[in-house]
């Protein structure tokens, strides 16, 4: 629209007889017929901005003409509805500004061309709104990929902030949401005439992100557009923060015609070799390299449960597993939470889920799980509930106890095999206290980049009201060192983005 807001600022007129006699001799005619003279008789430059350039651009309001000249409308043949229609067409596609048609008020041509100049200048609001939120978001994101101390995610409705500090939680590093790239999500939702389009959490639900949300250059941020109410039907791509591109997998890979094919895809996020991952039709995943190929991807049978809500997973070694933070280093095997049978009691334990067993998609997946080892804790003889948290070493696993104690039991990894006839359990013993228990609730907590302490976050009044964040050592256990409440600016209940342990190879 830029062509006909710079007609609006220097005040071309048409004169009301003449767009009078106009407007006299197109009304009875079709509207898609309007639109298209309009456009032939317009000028070069006006026609342009009415398609609209062929790159993506920030907002859709300059191709409204020709999105809606093919649609069924209403056809204006006579009365001041359709002297209005045609002077707002002839404004549109030749640029007219004051219009004063026979028997249509003075000022109407004036009220629609400060509504085309109010127009334009929103898109390039909109436009350059769009451009700084790219800028921002690299620039965030870049910080937050260097910081090495603690990311804290919080949400706020359908919207969240991951923001990273220092070691010490004094100072904030760098801050990313959503909220940057809303003109853009907002437009892609248009485009896909969806619902609404979003960037996963980076910290996931409790912190299991799985995969990130960000690639690992940090130049790509992976979308989901909710097609319709309730998101039962989704499309999944990624954005370039470079050039705002939106790049849309599902559209691309369906098919149309007479053996059309459309897909439903979720959960989408980047592993770090680059590659594009997601969740097809709830069944299988697939992952897509920059230029939009795709490969299948089995998942592993460890860990595996009829899976209900969102699914969070890790891909390790080119194979989706479905528990991302007790993935053992070795890369075979994950410690699954499970309770095993003491005497007549259920205890929380773990199995040793060896990652080998696989299958294509989750209803190939077979009614009972393959046979893997049960893991119970002892404690001066008596049993002691762990629900494994994440791998300290190769050694050395963290559990979280039923009184929200934290310590470390050490496992043999020999332990996870996938040739056994039968379970057996194996008892191991607690190596090190980490946290005493306490009555606080525990609202999240996460392994430090070094692997060398716990960060806690805990609530003292049970409501997130009075929540502190502690620094317990893995390495020289002792009593937690409080860092301080919640930091400033940080909404909600924090969600503390897990550090995954590397895996060998």
């Amino acid at each position: 629209m830029k062509a006909a807001t710079t007609l609006v600022g220097g005040h071309v007129a048409r004169s009301g007889g003449a767009l009078s006699k106009r407007v006299d001799e197109m009304l009875g005619r079709e509207p898609t017929a309007l639109v298209r003279e309009a456009e032939t008789a317009a000028p070069r430059s006006h026609r342009s901005d009415i398609r609209g350039p062929s790159t993506p651009t920030m907002g859709g309001r300059a191709a409204f003409a020709r999105r809606n000249a093919g649609r069924p409308r209403k056809t204006f043949r006579s009365g001041e509805h359709g002297r209005l229609a045609i002077a707002a067409i002839l404004l549109v596609a030749g640029g007219t500004t004051a219009c004063s048609p026979s028997g249509v008020g003075e000022d109407v041509g004036e009220d629609v061309g400060r509504a085309v100049t109010s127009e334009g200048k929103e898109q390039g609001a909109t436009a350059n709104t769009a451009e700084a939120g790219f800028t921002e978001a690299v620039k965030s994101l870049s910080l937050m990929a260097s910081s090495t101390g603690p990311v804290i995610c919080s949400t706020s409705d359908d919207d969240w902030e991951a923001a990273a500090f220092d070691d010490t939680l004094r100072t904030r590093i760098a801050t990313f949401s959503q909220r940057a790239l809303e003109p853009r999500l907002a437009e892609i939702a248009r485009e896909a005439e969806g619902e609404r389009a979003f960037v996963p959490s980076l910290c996931g639900e409790k912190g299991e992100a799985g995969v990130s949300p960000v690639s690992p250059d940090g130049q790509r941020v992976a979308v989901q557009v909710n097609l319709s109410e309730g998101g039962t039907q989704k499309q999944v791509g990624w954005v370039d923060l470079r050039t705002g591109k939106f790049t849309n997998i599902t559209k691309s890979s369906e098919k149309k015609g007479y053996s059309s094919e459309t897909f439903s895809d979720e959960t989408p996020g980047f592993a770090p070799d680059g590659g594009f991952w997601f969740l097809r039709d709830s069944q299988e995943f697939l992952s897509a390299d920059e230029n939009g190929r795709l490969s299948p991807h089995q998942f592993s049978l460890a860990c595996f449960r009829r899976q209900e809500g969102e699914v969070f997973y890790r891909p390790v070694k080119s194979v989706a597993v479905l528990c991302p933070q007790t993935v053992h280093p070795s890369g075979k095997f994950a410690a699954s939470a499970t309770h095993a049978g003491v005497g007549f009691s259920l205890v929380d334990g773990f199995d040793l889920d060896v990652l080998a067993p696989k299958a294509d998609r989750f209803s190939d997946a077979p009614v009972r799980s393959p046979l893997s080892n049960h893991v119970i804790v002892r404690d001066h003889g008596r049993p002691r509930g762990c629900r494994p948290v994440a791998w300290v070493n190769s050694d050395d696993l963290l559990c979280s106890g039923p009184n929200n104690d934290f310590y470390t039991v050490r496992v043999d990894p020999a332990a996870a095999r996938g040739d056994i006839e039968y379970v057996r359990t194996v008892e191991v013993r607690v190596k090190a206290e980490i946290a005493p228990q306490t009555e606080s609730r525990i609202v999240s907590v996460a392994v430090s980049h070094d692997r060398d302490s716990l960060i806690i976050a805990a609530s003292e009044d049970g409501q997130g009201s009075k929540t502190k964040i502690y620094r317990a050592s893995l390495t020289a256990p002792g009593e937690p060192v409080e860092l301080g409440p919640v930091p400033a600016g940080v909404g909600g209940e924090p969600t503390f983005l897990g550090n995954f342990q590397k895996i060998d190879g």
